[in-house]
């Protein structure tokens, strides 16, 4: 009997072309009979042909594998697919419009940082997220090397900030992100993450990023290491309790930086809130930012204009003057649907640790772009910091193809995962 029912499955997975599929579907099934025999057994049936029943209640192996490669082969999700390569494409138009004013081909550049993007977002997709659960502690102790070498041993620095350039590469605090993520989003997955845990790292990694330093940066990882908190299984008491003394600390730092802050970095608040007041000196980039949003028109102007990062953090000004309000609009549109797609995706996840992968992407995703807007529009203050995709820089691109990789990731074997928690 056992050749019967060891033919039957090998009947059924023939059927059935993803590996991780064909595991389950075996243990499922393996789990499924022996249930099934060992009732027929306890009502009087010989063993034997209890197992033989068994099989054949199950039907044709041929037609249960052709279901089980239905229900459980990996999905794409073509929707954030298209949005994604839709994106990253719409990336090379501050580019074409500045081109010119440069020596260096920045266009071939930012295609060469395109390809790698694509080549990360689908060679994450393929690796199996489930297996990178484990590896929390390997990301903390890999992303603490790299802090601590930005920190006392970089090779440069650029507006302050530190860099180390190997073989072309340049690693800086953004590097860190995603790795970090992937150590939060495993870690507050656990059933009974430990608070003093949380606090510990938190704080410790909070002092390297300061260490660089890199005030975006530090934004940046609070917040989704905020979001990732926050939907975590900590009671609501401690999340709330965490919530409330967060913002007391950060309202007396805000305090202390305003009493305490010299008067140049006074003058960039206040030039920030009444720009015409001090247009010759720290006002001036929001004046000229709202020039160039203004300036735009409905179908763009083809004056020439130059402003120090056209390219990068002011990406969306460039477009918006040289391509208009509507192409801008657009690409607006683009953007919040790739969020958008992004948040549907993970209400879709039952698996915790995709869930908070998800949550992990939406966070570090959506406040890069909500500031560039928002700073580019003239609600928040001009820091360095990229538009997902439109910013040109290879860093900026790897990253956010990273967090579309981790997204399509978890998408495609979502069907599977979520049977598992059934």
């Amino acid at each position: 009997m056992k050749g019967r029912k060891e033919r039957f499955l090998h009947e059924v997975l023939l059927n059935i072309r993803s590996k991780e599929a064909k595991e389950f579907v075996h243990r499922e099934l393996s789990y499924h009979l022996k249930q099934s025999k060992a009732e027929m057994v306890s009502k009087g049936k010989a063993e034997e042909e209890a197992e033989e029943q068994a099989v054949r209640n199950m039907g044709s192996p041929s037609d249960l594998g052709q279901h089980f490669n239905k229900l459980y082969r990996p999905r794409m999700d073509w929707v954030l697919l298209g949005l994604f390569m839709t994106t990253i494409l719409m990336g090379l138009l501050p580019l074409v419009n500045v081109q010119e004013q440069y020596t260096e081909n920045f266009l071939l550049k930012q295609s060469i940082f395109i390809v790698l993007g694509a080549v990360v977002a689908f060679g994450v997709m393929h690796v199996n997220y489930r297996k990178t659960e484990k590896l929390q502690w390997h990301f903390l102790g890999f992303s603490l090397i790299i802090l601590l070498a930005l920190s006392y041993m970089p090779t440069g620095r650029i507006n302050g900030e530190s860099y180390i350039q190997i073989a072309g590469f340049t690693i800086n605090g953004t590097t860190v992100l995603p790795i970090l993520m992937m150590f939060w989003a495993s870690y507050l997955s656990r059933e009974k993450p430990k608070l003093l845990v949380i606090i510990g790292v938190y704080v410790f990694t909070v002092y390297l990023f300061m260490l660089l330093p890199s005030l975006t940066d530090l934004v940046i990882y609070s917040v989704f290491v905020f979001a990732l908190f926050c939907s975590s299984s900590l009671s609501r008491k401690i999340i709330y309790s965490a919530i409330g003394t967060g913002f007391g600390l950060i309202t007396a730092f805000m305090l202390l930086f305003w009493f305490g802050t010299k008067e140049y970095q006074r003058i960039r608040i206040l030039a920030f809130l009444h720009p015409e007041d001090y247009a010759e000196n720290a006002g001036y980039m929001y004046l000229k930012i709202k020039e160039l949003i203004t300036g735009g028109g409905w179908y763009g102007n083809d004056q020439p204009i130059f402003l120090p990062e056209m390219t990068t953090d002011l990406a969306l000004a460039n477009i918006t003057y040289y391509n208009g309000w509507i192409l801008a609009g657009l690409l607006i549109a683009v953007l919040s649907s790739l969020l958008a797609r992004m948040l549907v995706v993970s209400g879709q996840i039952k698996d915790r640790y995709g869930k908070q992968l998800m949550v992990g992407v939406c966070a570090l995703f959506s406040i890069q772009f909500l500031y560039n807007i928002g700073m580019v529009l003239g609600f928040l203050p001009i820091i360095t910091i990229s538009l997902p995709f439109i910013s040109y820089g290879m860093t900026p691109t790897i990253l956010n193809s990273f967090l579309i990789g981790i997204a399509l990731n978890v998408y495609r074997r979502k069907n599977l995962v979520n049977a598992r928690k059934i």
